[in-house]
């Protein structure tokens, strides 16, 4: 018997965590795993208490509220416990300005979580930083890096880039640590002909609205806030950017590549760790506007074989099928079923 699985989450709302938490849960089940999905901002005390009675394993989707809880239930029922860490924590809390009383408590609570699974290796890094020494004995970890599912490629897969007015998007949150005010100073270092799509919503929305009045006027930019998450979502363009201060494995460049458009990003570990040695030239020479818009006309002037090629050899790397098997050893051994 497979052990039956109780996902805990913040909540339903979209972005890279919730698209790799579908991606499992959908995997695990055509396997006929039994998955429950709980969303902490919809159900009371009671209802993940009786659930947790229910399951084998309880998984949190992220390492702040869900690990929380789930170290908790896991200690009243005595239920293995596994946390899912997705971005870098250090780097998570640096932004948030974390008090050091929050500091404390979570280095109290990450020494008695038994096990981890990390989306990179950076991302664990960045974890046993934060702790100031490695997990005990007691403790293991894991590095399962993101996976996306395969999709048709944009119709204009075969065409060069170079032979057509240049469409560049940017998919994700609207929010400091995603950097988007950085892509306007892209924008306007880069050739008139460029224009810029910024799909989501967040806090620094009307502050990106402001700043970019002079180019939302000429049409050179465009804030199409939030649409429906699918594999058509990428197709409308011909290119990507990423200028995150920081990313865990990111999905958004993983789905940009499963679509056929390549993505261009700032070169911070996480992305370096995707690309690897595939395709360096897509990631810029340092976190500079400047870098970044060099890296896009460098991008975009080439052959687009070599980038259909190298973005393949990228996500084979991030298959679904070796995710979930992967998923399913890690999730045995925590049950004590293998």
């Amino acid at each position: 018997m497979t052990p039956r699985i109780l996902l805990l989450q913040e909540d339903q709302a979209s972005g890279g965590v919730r698209a790799i938490s579908n991606t499992l849960c959908q995997a695990l089940r055509q396997r006929d795993w039994s998955i429950r999905e709980l969303a902490l901002n919809q159900c009371g005390w009671q209802q993940c208490l009786t659930a947790a009675r229910q399951c084998d394993v309880l998984l949190a989707s992220h390492n702040f509220r869900p690990a929380y809880l789930a170290w908790a239930l896991g200690l009243l029922l005595d239920k293995p416990v596994l946390v899912w860490v997705h971005g870098p924590l250090q780097e998570v809390l640096a932004q948030a300005h974390a008090s050091a009383l929050k500091r404390l408590w979570l280095r109290w609570l990450y020494r008695r979580v038994p096990y981890f699974v990390f989306v990179s290796r950076s991302s664990r890094d960045s974890f046993l930083r934060f702790l100031h020494r490695p997990l005990a004995a007691h403790q293991r970890s894991f590095v399962i890096a993101n996976a996306v599912p395969q999709t048709e490629a944009v119709n204009t897969a075969q065409l060069e880039l170079a032979a057509v007015d240049p469409q560049l998007a940017y998919i994700g949150r609207l929010s400091a640590e995603k950097q988007p005010g950085m892509l306007l100073d892209v924008l306007r270092l880069l050739p008139p002909r460029f224009r810029l799509t910024l799909v989501g919503d967040g806090p620094l929305r009307d502050a990106l609205n402001e700043s970019g009045a002079d180019m939302l006027a000429s049409g050179r930019l465009n804030l199409a806030g939030n649409r429906p998450h699918g594999p058509g979502l990428y197709t409308p363009w011909h290119m990507t950017v990423l200028s995150s201060q920081y990313e865990g494995c990111p999905m958004s460049m993983l789905e940009s590549f499963a679509a056929g458009v390549p993505c261009v990003g700032v070169p911070i570990p996480s992305l370096q760790e995707v690309v690897g040695n595939d395709a360096p030239y897509l990631l810029a020479r340092d976190c500079s506007a400047q870098a970044l818009a060099d890296a896009v006309l460098t991008v975009w002037a080439m052959p687009r074989r070599q980038l259909d090629a190298d973005m393949a050899r990228v996500l084979l790397r991030h298959q679904v099928p070796d995710f979930v098997q992967h998923w399913q050893t890690v999730l045995q051994q925590a049950a004590g079923r293998c």
